[in-house]
């Protein structure tokens, strides 16, 4: 007898459980929505949401807040500050739909515990049947980059300079994907007759694909035009052996883009083959990035480089020397902020300025080094800078916990109200 109470006990309970779990679900459903609508209100897009009690699991693209670490901060702050209950936040951040990495943010004692790393199996396991809320896919970004160039290795005059515009036009197609079209024009300068910087230029217009293999391995892959004057494929794989170390090897097959005037505009055949290797060392307590590399530079000549940077938040600084084809070259290099530290995408189309300027000087040797073109490399991003694209876990968890605990980073009216 009391073992048929205890079927019926159960057989109630599922019952219950059976008219009571959609209702569930509908409630839990509109939070979720309603958050995700809030972090969209924000700037972030392609938003996949889950709530499980006081956590809040998330992974999200930032097009919105300018560098790697804000758009995090702000999630995190914004959220806690409006839904008193979230304690704990697990967010996976992408670039172009693809994860980079994942912050870990707990609230305890009113202080914020924050970590950052490269292991976001489970969170995106999590969401993995959740579908993203606001996508950005075929959304428009025109982002005007200005460029200037300065010579000094004339004989007559102190300076070659031009001064020229490039706005790119760029779009996500598919996950890991960049689509970008950047006309160069000038607009002043007192070039030769025969300089390409006298001329209109294609600029960067290129495929770019990203893959992320698992926390340890990243491929990226452009197939285009490159800057300066290339076309071609280039390709580089990167693996993370520890937190602050990453190993690489780069290479691609290039040629020449010629464009004296736009009726002579002509691809050369591919015909130069770069490859190089190198690491690249991120150390927090003195934010100093060291970077070493060796190989085959574009131009066929075999050589070292060697880069030191120092990150001022998001201000960066740094020296580099070369040594290839029995050469020696250097400069420095520094790249500052330049756009708002928020630019909204409102709309399918959005103009506005890079949120870095890059710049690197070179003191290039008038004789060999010059003439044979050593030490020569290109870029396939028109925002290529030493900020830009800066995923580096130890960087953005210091400054993701300085603003949550300190008000790091904030506006004063922001400041005012700020509860860490």
């Amino acid at each position: 007898m009391k073992f048929c109470y205890y079927i019926l006990g159960l057989c109630l309970s599922a019952l219950t459980a059976t008219i009571l779990a959609p209702t569930t679900c509908l409630a839990q459903g509109y939070d979720e929505y309603l958050l995700a609508r809030e972090l969209n209100d924000e700037g972030f897009e392609d938003i996949k949401l889950a709530i499980c009690g006081d956590t809040m699991v998330a992974m999200f693209e930032d097009r919105a807040h300018r560098g790697t670490f804000r758009g995090a901060a702000t999630a995190i702050r914004q959220t806690a500050q409006r839904h008193d209950g979230m304690r704990h936040f697990v967010l996976v951040l992408t670039e172009y739909r693809m994860p980079q990495l994942c912050v870990r943010a707990s609230k305890r004692e009113g202080t914020w515990d924050v970590s950052v790393d490269r292991d976001m199996k489970d969170p995106i396991q999590r969401l993995r049947t959740t579908d993203a809320l606001f996508p950005s896919t075929g959304r428009l970004d025109i982002t005007v980059h200005p460029m200037v160039s300065l010579v000094n290795n004339k004989l007559d005059h102190f300076f070659d300079w031009a001064v020229r515009i490039a706005p790119a036009f760029a779009m996500t197609l598919w996950p890991g994907s960049r689509l970008t079209v950047q006309p160069i024009f000038p607009i002043a300068h007192n070039l030769p007759d025969d300089d390409h910087k006298r001329f209109i230029q294609p600029g960067c217009v290129n495929l770019q694909q990203q893959f992320v293999i698992n926390k340890r391995w990243q491929v990226n892959a452009a197939i285009g035009t490159f800057f300066p004057e290339r076309w071609g494929l280039q390709a580089r794989a990167t693996f993370y052996p520890t937190r602050n170390l990453a190993l690489y090897v780069d290479g691609g097959v290039t040629g020449t883009v010629c464009y004296s005037k736009l009726e002579h505009f002509r691809f050369y055949k591919l015909s130069r083959i770069n490859a190089m290797a190198g690491l690249n060392y991120y150390e927090p307590r003195t934010k100093l990035q060291m970077q070493l590399a060796g190989g085959r530079f574009l131009y066929g000549d075999y050589g070292l480089r060697a880069d030191i940077t120092r990150h001022f938040c998001e201000y960066t600084v740094g020296v580099y020397a070369i040594y290839t084809g029995g050469e020696t070259n250097g400069g420095f290099h520094f790249s500052v902020p330049v756009g708002g530290k928020r630019q909204k995408r409102n709309g399918p189309v959005r103009l506005r300025l890079p949120e870095y300027f890059g710049m690197e000087y070179s003191a290039n040797s008038w004789f060999k080094y010059y003439l044979e073109r050593m030490g020569q490399t290109y870029t396939t991003q028109p925002d290529a800078t030493r900020s830009d694209h800066f995923w580096q876990p130890a960087f953005i968890e210091e400054y993701v916990r300085r603003t949550l605990n300190e008000g790091f980073d904030l506006s004063k009216a922001e400041k005012a109200t700020f509860k860490p």
